[in-house]
């Protein structure tokens, strides 16, 4: 079985962008830090009340591999937060609450560091390397580069080219139960995430969780009177109590529901300190642009390509604007490849066009509606947004730049760095009409009068009455219409791109991964990875 086999190689890659020049951080993009052990890690089912989310709400991937995030980017903060290890924890409602009692305008960022079963010593900076830690962790703390204290300040610099880091939160201690310099050790990990980021104490509170209640059965309930003289140390900081929150019965870890409403009792200290809270006007749109706008770009005129569908190629590359594997999901990545893949346009009303991907009810989105260069390009379920709409000017003919409504026209669809191999990343970069950000767009239409494209990847099963699964789940019916999966208790197309090119079967009972690329272990089956909290074997057709 995988639980047994030892975890020997670690690859984790972080992706740093290299930007070119600083945009000012959104004064309304507000930032927590959080770090921990197994309870901030995340030990809860994650339900589908939990997997909607706030558009507003945005992660920092500060560990790869959970449906296909890369280290450093910004995500919908759908759980897990921490590592593909986790689960639902507090962080998750404690962002959720928060943007119900803020103004509309307020965005809520999040970092998460945590590793289940650690030490505090794991975050002394000057003290980890020392750090004995079991064989099951070693796979979580090399996700964090073999140092989670140094990914968490990385994250953090990240963060404050963002936004505003308005506080820190913690949640560790079971495996410290009863030591008394316990506080004294948290109190030097505060100063030095404050020291190391450049910030002010005054500032940044530190928010502190206590472990499962003694009313609850808590099996380290006793080191909450510890936990109690942390404010005694650091003037800015609070204790968020766990009494009455329920756990999992082995006295360590909380339930879902526990997790809900300790997240929001976090929320509710955090409200209280930032007492009233105004909207800052820093002259911009901020980052997620305004929806709805009717601007038209501000370099150039738009351009007129009629609806249809259409192959796009790079003109420096000669390559395809192309999703990632051609499977269909929520942030999957968009680089340029060989193969041919169709994007649908259509016209807007307000000179803009929308192109949705030929893999399902994908459109080309930036993520997180960034306005900044550097931006991620990604597909994400098509809502419309003014981070799925994009300008079209013609440069030459039949040779075009493709602009992004949420930098006004200003930012254009970029090849990142003039690369031209299959696999080079689409990022937002500042228009310089240069080959490597200008396009063709070849009709990809059929010949057969219809006007409609036929697709082999499209969401057929949205004719029957279903729609198409958001990812490759796994099948479990298979009738003449095609492969169906189960999502959200509902039956959903699987897509033919689900099966294209699988050569992966799994192996010791455990299946192949869908998309994850990143390797966690090896051994003579092949590489594994995790998906959902489980082993997977990476699929080496897609990766």
């Amino acid at each position: 079985m995988r639980g047994n086999i030892a975890i020997t190689t670690i690859l984790a890659t972080a992706f740093t962008l290299v930007s070119k020049t600083w945009a000012a951080p959104d004064p309304n993009f507000h930032i927590y830090l959080a770090f921990g052990q197994s309870n901030m890690q995340g030990d809860g089912k994650i339900e589908n009340q939990d997997r909607v989310v706030d558009k507003r709400f945005k992660m920092l991937a500060t560990a790869g591999g959970c449906n296909n995030r890369r280290v450093g980017e910004w995500y919908d903060a759908v759980p897990p937060l921490a590592n593909c290890a986790g689960g639902l924890g507090p962080v998750d409602y404690f962002g959720r609450t928060l943007l119900k009692k803020l103004p509309e305008q307020i965005k809520v960022g999040v970092a998460v560091v945590a590793v289940a079963g650690c030490d505090i010593q794991l975050f002394e900076k000057d003290n980890y390397r020392s750090y004995n830690m079991p064989d099951w962790m070693v796979g979580i703390v090399n996700g964090y580069n073999g140092n989670p204290y140094g990914r968490l300040i990385e994250m953090g610099k990240k963060a404050k080219e963002a936004g505003v880091i308005k506080g820190i939160l913690l949640h560790q201690g079971e495996t410290n139960t009863g030591q008394q310099d316990w506080p004294d050790r948290v109190k030097k990990i505060y100063q030095n995430i404050i020291n190391d980021l450049s910030l002010n104490a005054d500032e940044v509170p530190l928010l502190v969780g206590e472990v499962v209640n003694a009313d609850s059965g808590g099996a380290c309930a006793y080191h909450n009177e510890v936990i109690k003289r942390v404010p005694q140390l650091i003037k800015n900081s609070y204790v968020i109590s766990s009494k009455g929150l329920p756990q999992k019965g082995d006295g360590l870890h909380f339930t879902s529901a526990g997790y809900r409403t300790f997240g929001e009792r976090f929320a509710d200290t955090m409200l209280k300190i930032l007492g009233n809270v105004s909207v800052v006007d820093n002259g911009s749109q901020g980052s997620q642009g305004s929806q709805g706008s009717q601007n038209q770009p501000s370099t150039g005129s738009t351009s007129k390509i009629n609806d249809g569908w259409y192959y796009i190629t790079n003109t420096n590359s000669n390559k395809y604007l192309s999703v990632r594997n051609g499977v269909g999901a929520n942030s999957q990545n968009v680089e340029l490849g060989s193969t041919q893949q169709k994007w649908k346009l259509t016209n807007n009303s307000d000179g803009s066009v929308t192109l949705v991907s030929e893999v399902g009810d994908f459109a080309l989105d930036v993520s997180g509606g960034s306005s900044d260069n550097g931006a991620n390009v990604q597909i994400y379920s098509n809502y419309g947004g003014d981070a799925q709409k994009f300008y079209i000017r013609e440069v030459s003919s039949n040779v075009y730049t493709i602009t992004t409504k949420v930098s006004n026209g200003e930012k254009a669809l970029d090849a990142e760095g003039a690369r031209t191999s299959d696999g080079t990343n689409i990022l937002q970069w500042t228009d310089e009409g240069k080959s490597n950000q200008t396009w063709t767009f070849k009709s990809a239409e059929s010949n057969n009068g219809s006007g409609e494209q036929k697709q082999d990847n499209s969401c057929w099963s949205t004719a029957l009455g279903y729609p198409c699964c958001d990812t490759c789940v796994s099948v479990s019916f298979e009738d003449g219409d095609g492969k169906w999966g189960i999502q959200n208790d509902d039956w959903c197309g699987l897509q033919k791109s689900c099966f294209a090119n699988n050569t992966c079967s799994g192996a010791q009972g455990y299946p192949c991964c869908k998309s994850s690329c990143d390797v966690y272990s090896s051994d003579n089956d092949g590489n594994w990875s995790i998906e959902n909290d489980d082993w997977c074997l990476i699929d080496e057709a897609k990766c």
